[in-house]
């Protein structure tokens, strides 16, 4: 049985962002094939606490749950200060004069951590989420035989351009991806622009999203005109914001929207048209009950999963340019594009009220899904590599 360190600093469990049903994605199709998986996280980032861990432990997804410290405790201040503060500034390499050209989020204390789980097991994979945890394996002769594979998620450079200098930033992001034996892109432009600069190869895995049933409910029996389901994450907050004050105004009051996840703080006002679900453990009942799903999005990298995931259920999906991003197909997919408001409104409204232009988005939906997205072709892909 091939042995796997599967490194994600979030909880795969909670399921409430992109980045979460990525990396449940991955261990879904480890476990299918067998694979004994040490899932390793840290604490502070993930907001862990202890019943999260059981319930992980619980789960059937891993064999080994490891949540790791990145922080000493404060409890002892000069402990705190000179065995933690002090070792981690030189660590990082900080010294407090340059500014760093890209997100480092691997802590002297983590690292012992990391290196500690190293020298107690031999793995075969050592699997890391997001460039930014990467000097986990840097020079890391712990690694052994073990193959190390990144799955980068986002274009890290353009996620913080506002943050870093694009040229140190992108630089550094290349750097860190040469470190691994194999890179995995889910979006396909990400992959192209990587594979430019990058001495790994870089490979295409697409999101991986197993067959929903279909709807048996008939098409004007829907409960909801409009799907719309998010995190709240600042793209999506500022992309909440646009269509609630540019686009929604200016649609049916009749029109009957379901808004799904953390995205709901942001839909302010008492709207009795939409109805807000904070968390749904299962979507599958919310898409059967739709007939388009919505994706505005105005900024952001990587593939827009809720966008996948509408196309699985062969949902039409009215989105912004920023909406196809990492989409293998940009025409005919079942999306239909608009960055302006009113173009926005007007697609909606056509999908509603025009059956045969529905129709033919729908059909244009299970293709892009079945041709790119389905979870065994995908799992077979990645065979090649494991």
């Amino acid at each position: 049985m091939k042995k796997v360190l599967f490194f994600m600093p979030d909880n795969p469990l909670k399921k409430n962002a992109g980045n979460k049903i990525r990396a449940m994605s991955f261990l879904e199709y480890f476990k299918s094939r067998n694979f004994d998986i040490h899932f390793v996280s840290e604490y502070s980032w993930g907001e862990w606490n202890n019943e999260d861990i059981r319930q992980f432990e619980k789960s059937n997804l891993v064999d080994t749950v490891s949540v790791l410290k990145r922080k000493a405790s404060k409890r002892n201040l000069i402990y705190y200060l000179f065995c933690h503060k002090l070792l981690n500034f030189f660590y990082q390499k900080k010294w407090g004069v340059l500014p760093f050209g890209f997100p480092d989020l691997v802590t002297y204390k983590l690292k012992k951590a990391f290196d500690h789980l190293l020298k107690q097991h031999n793995y075969d994979y050592i699997f890391i989420n997001y460039a930014s945890w990467s000097t986990l394996i840097e020079k890391n002769p712990l690694i052994g035989n073990a193959k190390t594979i990144l799955d980068t998620h986002d274009f890290l450079t353009a996620q913080n351009q506002r943050k870093y200098p694009i040229g140190k930033s992108f630089q550094e992001e290349i750097r860190r991806l040469s470190l691994f034996d194999h890179v995995l892109a889910i979006s396909i432009e990400e992959q192209y622009i990587f594979s430019q600069f990058c001495k790994t190869a870089v490979k295409l895995a697409p999101m991986m999203i197993e067959q929903p049933p279909v709807s048996t409910i008939p098409l004007p029996e829907r409960k909801f005109d409009l799907l719309y389901v998010a995190s709240k994450n600042p793209h999506n907050v500022e992309a909440a914001n646009w269509f609630m004050t540019q686009v929604y105004p200016f649609l049916r009051k009749s029109i009957k929207i379901c808004v799904i996840g953390q995205i709901t703080e942001f839909i302010k006002g008492d709207q009795p048209n939409i109805t807000t679900v904070p968390f749904a453990e299962d979507l599958t009942t919310y898409y059967h009950q739709a007939k388009v799903a919505i994706c505005p999005m105005l900024s952001g990298t990587g593939t827009k999963i809720k966008v996948v995931e509408a196309l699985s259920y062969h949902l039409p999906v009215v989105c912004n340019t920023r909406g196809i991003d990492g989409l293998i197909n940009k025409t005919n997919n079942g999306c239909l594009v608009a960055d302006l408001p009113e173009a926005f409104k007007d697609h909606i409204l056509n999908l509603l009220d025009d059956t045969e232009n529905y129709t033919e988005q729908s059909l244009y939906a299970k293709f892009t899904y079945e041709s790119g997205y389905e979870q065994e072709s995908c799992y077979k892909k990645l065979d090649q590599l494991f």
